[in-house]
């Protein structure tokens, strides 16, 4: 393959990439947070398809192949996303235990009014005067 297609391929891949991002963000599907990480990774590869040559000098000058620099970039890339998508899900997961917490209070205390409403309506009180008399002011 010639220099010329592979700027045009992996340019063109970025491009690509970053206009499925943009549609998938503007439905709503992808959040702004994620948006611009994979924005960022779209314009990397533009920058790398336009400057390949980069690629060639720093494989010469660690003396590997230029393959093998291309392939610790993206796995580079890949551990970046998946220990950003860690500390999202642990987040998450941190959200949902306070929130099953909070709904477990919420419930316990629905039950005891509900329980202490049945005591009150069988002291021959009907709900309604239940409900005014706890609406009234207190003299205070």
């Amino acid at each position: 393959m010639s220099p010329a297609s592979q700027i045009l391929l992996v340019s063109g891949a970025g491009l690509c990439l970053a206009v499925m991002v943009l549609v998938i963000a503007r439905r709503g599907i992808l959040s702004m947070r994620y948006t611009l990480g994979w924005l960022f990774v779209a314009i990397c590869l533009v920058v790398a398809g336009l400057f390949g040559g980069v690629v060639d000098n720093i494989a010469e000058a660690i003396d590997v192949e230029p393959v093998a620099v291309v392939f610790t970039a993206i796995m580079l890339g890949f551990l970046g996303i998946a220990v950003q998508l860690s500390i999202s899900v642990s987040g998450l997961t941190e959200t949902v235990r306070t929130l099953a917490e909070a709904n477990a209070i919420l419930e316990q205390r629905v039950a005891s009014l509900e329980t202490s409403g049945r005591s009150t309506a069988n002291d021959g009180r009907t709900a309604k005067t239940v409900e005014a008399s706890e609406r009234r002011p207190t003299a205070d």
